[in-house]
């Protein structure tokens, strides 16, 4: 990797654990271990394409309304998102609770669209997060119905009790063709999720609701499963999936 990029690329995903705020040089500096030099040469460089945005007063930077921009135009054109939308919107009507759409990336899941529950006590996890594999249901679903070599990659990683536990698991919900986790990413929530899969029989992402525990007992969990499956076999089937 050119080395210019691979120094940006650091500075950025430091001022991206806080988009909002503002970061000093200094602090930048402590996670990077880079030059004070290259730091502002590089901050200054992103600011001319307005990456990054600049506190005149205290000469602290922060991410700039670019990454929205590209965000928001990458978001729009998400073809599975733009097929799969108003399906979501009706799964939330249904179950009442919140719906998300993920995709793999690189080990993880990353949330590319969201329905939030008409309730007014809600779960929210934000569109773009990236969570690591295997948290949550989503990511068992992605993860168990990926491809052998990417699933022995990701084994590889892990220490033999682990690995023995997942690959148990990842039997199941291949098995069920679908996953359930309790409280994996956030305490006291449930998560339902379901595969989508492509023309080719790929999958390509994963459809999942989340509810409270509290508010969870064994009938609604089954009916909102079952209506996870419903949307999963619908949105693959528009995909070209037979």
């Amino acid at each position: 990797m050119i080395q210019s990029i691979e120094r940006a690329m650091l500075v950025i995903n430091i001022l991206a654990k806080h988009p909002k705020r503002f970061f000093t040089v200094q602090e930048i500096f402590n996670e990077t271990d880079l030059p004070t030099s290259t730091i502002y040469r590089l901050l200054y460089t992103l600011e001319s394409f307005d990456l990054v945005e600049r506190n005149e007063n205290k000469k602290e930077f922060r991410l700039g309304y670019t990454w929205l921009q590209l965000g928001m135009k990458m978001y729009h054109e998400t073809d599975i998102r733009e097929k799969a939308h108003p399906l979501l919107e009706n799964l939330a009507y249904n179950v009442r609770e919140t719906i998300y759409l993920s995709i793999a990336k690189q080990f993880a899941s990353i949330i590319i669209d969201r329905i939030d529950s008409p309730k007014n006590v809600r779960i929210i996890d934000m569109i773009g997060e990236k969570i690591p594999y295997p948290i949550g249901a989503p990511n068992k679903v992605l993860l168990a119905f990926s491809k052998s070599d990417v699933q022995q990659q990701f084994f590889q990683q892990l220490e033999e009790p682990e690995k023995e536990k997942l690959v148990e698991s990842l039997n199941d919900v291949r098995e069920k063709g679908f996953a359930i986790s309790v409280g994996e990413k956030t305490k006291g929530t449930v998560s339902i999720a379901a595969p989508i899969f492509d023309s080719n029989k790929q999958t390509i992402a994963a459809i999942s609701a989340e509810c409270f525990e509290y508010d969870t007992d064994a009938e609604k969990l089954e009916s909102i499963t079952q209506e996870v499956l419903k949307t999963a076999q619908q949105l693959s089937f528009e995909l070209g999936y037979i």
